[in-house]
């Protein structure tokens, strides 16, 4: 019996992950309790409309139902029994498995493997997947780049020191390269071909990655089959205009929320009775893209400690006004909305999931067993 027990052994995801709640549970209490925090705010009566901020929780929880339409109208194109709750399922676990790994990077998979289980082939969904996010991240870029445009002075009042210069200018920079990367991937097969022999020559001088070549052969098939689709796509006009006219949607009701939780505390009468110019729909949207790519360069999950900052850097001035200051119950309900809310409401889909580990070990073992014939 006793050779049977595991041993507990203190990892460094254990470790990272333990970093992380502990970021996320400090900025909560925080913004609760520090003062100008969210107890304060609720001690005040009439001091925020309740309305306002559910009309944030319908816009954010209204991109997920887009999502899903999206995901719909990509998979029909070749499954035409996948239905709208196989869709709602998949966005889902998406948002929950996004929010709680860095950089946004668990969703896809998961989705892939919930896919799987559809009987969705894991080449076509994992094509599916990937045009779903260049579509979404090529309508973020040109909103961030008209809004920088748009908003140009305001976007350059932003730069205030070396170290607020240099978050922004390398969050903008990151942005736009993540998605010229995923453009040459999509368009240039020439290109992409040799990116995948430089991956294969590194993973070859790299000892401790195993089988490169069988890692190169399949990056081979997966861009063949993902190139295939792209030009499918390409050929139906009605699935192109649809899905990127939903995702510009999808992007806008993102970009919403702070807006409601400014007219949630009244800070259009605040501002107005201070003298100051009032903040339009169109100026938040806008601001709010400059919050999202600054905050997507933090490589933790959910942007922690980041999406604070660059929202208080961005948002400041609208909620700071005379000796009236809401920063932080703002921060603290925008991240409630757009992060901790998202993930209560998308947890019960990862029942979905169940199974994973087991299938990962049984492939695992499979492998090992066609090393060890070979």
């Amino acid at each position: 019996m006793g050779k049977n027990k595991k041993k507990f052994k203190i990892s460094g995801k254990l470790i990272f992950n333990l970093a992380v709640a502990a970021i996320s549970i400090y900025l909560i209490i925080y913004f609760f309790v520090s003062d100008d925090g969210l107890i304060d705010l609720l001690s005040t009566p009439g001091s925020f409309s309740i309305g306002w901020i559910i009309a944030a929780l319908f816009a954010y929880d209204f991109n997920i139902i887009i999502d899903t339409f999206v995901t719909l109208i990509f998979v029909r194109s070749q499954y035409k029994s996948f239905r709208f709750i196989d869709a709602l399922k998949v966005s889902f676990v998406g948002v929950f498995f996004g929010a709680i790994t860095p950089s946004n990077t668990g969703g896809q998979p998961m989705q892939l493997y919930l896919m799987s289980k559809m009987k969705i082939g894991v080449g076509f969904g994992s094509a599916c997947m990937t045009q779903k996010f260049i579509v979404y991240q090529i309508v973020t870029t040109a909103f961030s780049i008209f809004a920088v445009f748009a908003k140009f002075e305001y976007f350059q009042s932003a730069f205030t020191g070396l170290w607020s210069t240099l978050f922004i200018v390398i969050g903008f920079t990151v942005q736009i390269a993540v998605t010229a990367l995923f453009l040459i991937v999509s368009f240039c097969k020439g290109i992409t071909h040799k990116l995948i022999k430089l991956i294969y020559k590194i993973m070859k001088k790299i000892k401790f990655i195993k089988n490169p070549e069988k890692k190169a052969e399949r990056l081979y098939t997966e861009v063949e089959m993902f190139h295939q689709s792209n030009k499918d796509l390409f050929k139906n006009p009605k699935v192109l205009f649809w899905s990127y006219f939903l995702v510009l949607i999808q992007v806008i009701a993102i970009l919403s929320v702070p807006y409601f939780i400014y007219i949630s505390f009244g800070m259009p009468q605040i501002a107005a009775a201070n003298g100051q110019t009032l903040a339009t729909f169109f100026d938040f949207i806008c601001i709010q893209s400059f919050v999202l790519f600054t905050s997507n360069l933090v490589p933790l999950p959910g942007a922690s400690g980041g999406a604070e900052l660059a929202f208080t850097m961005y948002f400041g001035q609208f909620f700071i006004i005379g000796g009236i200051n809401k920063i932080k119950p703002a921060i603290l309900l925008w991240r409630f909305v757009t992060y901790y809310g998202a993930i209560v409401i998308s947890a019960p889909f990862s029942y979905f999931t169940k199974g994973k580990k087991a299938d990962d070990e049984q492939k695992r073992e499979l492998e090992k067993q066609n090393i060890n014939a070979n």
